[in-house]
């Protein structure tokens, strides 16, 4: 991702018309100030928000996902007393996600739609320091342009972002860390300030483990902007980190009170042992790679276009774009670094307004990506993380290749950026159930739920085969097995074994549905569905969906 910094901007903001004062070179000089917000301007954000929520509101009713289902049932087991975090309610998260899913529960219910409009709300606020951020960087425009296309990109049906999943949440804590950083970078330094930053990246890790990235965003940022001397620079650094352990004390605390063995395991020690990139075969990686490539390609269209495009302006009229000549040479993907980081020792010449901007965004997209890297899994909603900083790359593009084409030139460019764009939300044309094909047994969720709890008891066990947790949720019963996903049976070394003997128990679950896939053991699960064979039956069939009952002992 290339991004170069805008020349200073003209005297008149070409979409508001305020005057915008140019960025002092003197880094000591007056402090760098956005232009004065118009109507319009506050009507670009608004729209933004709310076609966030326009873009959402088709989806509100598909099924639960496995992972809100998971979130979802070990919250409510915690809250309500019925089981304990990280014992037999264990998932590999910090508690940050369950409280903030209890809280949704306490205030606005515990249906899928209170949880996925609980998301939009942190979406609408996530656009909303996108756009700070855009104002502080560039353009009045570069700014809106940028929140509508954030909006855009984390509700894309393809990243699964209209559902309430933890990138969505963890985004507005970074993204208000990302614009707190610039600003202070381009007005005044505070440790307060740092350390208040240091507490939104400590909220966002706590949400999702990844967000602990953009705490190495932060202090590279702080070292590489060029203001003030190494020891000054690393008092900022510390400042944040101060921030980052008030958060982690109290979360460290409470995982003690949990249990300190179970919590360390399940945050810290699982994923670095069993389930992370360092885990995952090459092979695995480029197959991974390879299927997110493929669900995205209509982003990597885009991206080619917005290449092609820049690339042709440049070489036929280089001193039109604001920026350089050619800003795509690969020496130029990433600035001088290695540079940048000398100045932490030998101080030079500090970044201008923009170009700490523009360091900003480029940090923050390298973080991004080593926190989709870390799972080792490449789930395309891990991409929900690096859609605020690619937002503002696009929209910087946009509004200088705009700018410079003429006639049908600029309309088809802006025929072909949007379609790209919005390309993702044709699924709408035959209704946003087409997202279910890959997930057979997703439709009949609901009234399979319904079935088992009311053909059993509360204290009944069930076990769901094997990937499909909201059932758990949504039955209010408890699984056989605690590992609830398929990405954990198969890391775990003696999932299979341990699955295999609770089937063979007297205490065995009483009701085991099928997801109708074929689970993640070598075998295609035969042996699992042989000892059910044994033991079970079949006691009916919703949508498609097997569900079996455990025999009468004889």
């Amino acid at each position: 991702m290339t991004i170069r910094a805008p020349h200073p901007p003209p005297s008149r903001s070409p979409s508001s018309g305020s005057t915008l004062p140019p960025p002092s070179p003197d880094p000591e000089g007056p402090p760098r100030r956005p232009p004065a917000a118009t109507a319009a301007d506050v009507l670009w954000l608004m729209v933004a928000v709310l076609l966030g929520l326009a873009l959402r509101i088709p989806f509100f009713n598909i099924p639960m996902i496995h992972d809100e289902g998971g979130y979802a049932y070990a919250a409510r087991g915690w809250i309500e007393g019925t089981g304990r975090l990280y014992d037999d309610l264990w998932i590999s998260r910090p508690q940050g996600i369950f409280v903030l899913y209890g809280l949704v529960f306490r205030f606005l219910g515990e249906g899928v739609l209170a949880l996925r409009f609980t998301a939009w709300i942190f979406v609408a606020f996530t656009v909303l320091a996108v756009w700070f951020f855009g104002r502080r960087w560039a353009t009045a425009r570069t700014a809106n342009l940028a929140a509508a296309i954030t909006a855009v990109v984390l509700a894309l049906p393809n990243l699964e972002g209209f559902t309430a999943n933890a990138e969505i949440f963890m985004g507005l804590p970074i993204a208000f860390a990302a614009f707190w950083l610039l600003r202070q970078a381009q007005v005044r330094w505070s440790m307060w300030q740092l350390a208040g930053v240091g507490v939104l990246i400590g909220l966002a890790t706590v949400l999702k483990p990844s967000g602990i990235v953009m705490a190495f965003t932060a202090f590279a940022f702080i070292a590489m902007v060029g203001n003030g001397s190494p020891q000054e620079r690393l008092h900022r650094c510390g400042a944040t980190l101060g921030g980052m352990a008030l958060v982690g004390i109290m979360a460290f605390a409470h995982g003690w009170y949990l249990g300190w063995s179970n919590f360390i395991y399940a945050t810290v020690t699982y994923r670095l042992t069993l389930q992370s990139s360092a885990t995952v075969s090459a092979t695995r990686h480029l197959i991974s790679l390879g299927r997110l490539a493929w669900t995205i390609i209509a982003l990597l269209w885009l991206i080619y276009v917005i290449v092609a495009f820049r690339t042709h302006i440049s070489r036929r009229r280089p001193t039109n774009l604001h920026g350089a000549a050619s800003s795509w040479p690969l020496k130029e993907i990433v600035p001088d670094i290695p540079g940048r980081l000398r100045l932490f020792i030998t101080p030079k010449q500090p970044l201008n307004a923009q170009e700490t901007g523009s360091l900003m965004i480029q940090l923050w997209s390298i973080g991004a990506i080593a926190g989709m890297a870390m799972g080792g899994d490449w789930w395309s909603h891990y991409l929900l993380q690096i859609a605020p900083p690619f937002a503002l790359w696009i929209a910087w593009h946009l509004e200088s290749i705009v700018g410079v084409l003429r006639h049908w030139q600029r309309w088809l460019f802006v025929a072909l950026a949007s379609g790209l764009l919005l390309l993702p939300y044709a699924v709408l044309i035959d209704g946003p159930e087409e997202l279910l094909n890959d997930h057979p047994g997703y439709p009949a969720q609901a009234e399979v739920s319904r079935y088992v709890q009311e053909h059993s008891d509360p204290e009944n066990t069930i076990y769901v085969a094997f990937d499909q947790a909201a059932i758990y949720y949504l039955s209010d019963r408890k699984p056989a097995y605690r590992h609830l996903y398929d990405q954990e049976l198969r890391a775990l070394p003696n999932s299979y074994a341990d699955i295999i003997e609770i089937i063979r128990s007297n205490d065995r679950p009483l009701y085991i549905v099928s997801t109708l896939h074929p689970g993640p053991f070598p075998d295609d699960s035969r042996a699992f569905w042989r000892e059910v064979g044994q033991y079970y039956e079949i006691e009916t069939t919703i949508g498609g969906v097997p569900i079996y009952r455990a025999k009468e002992a004889p």
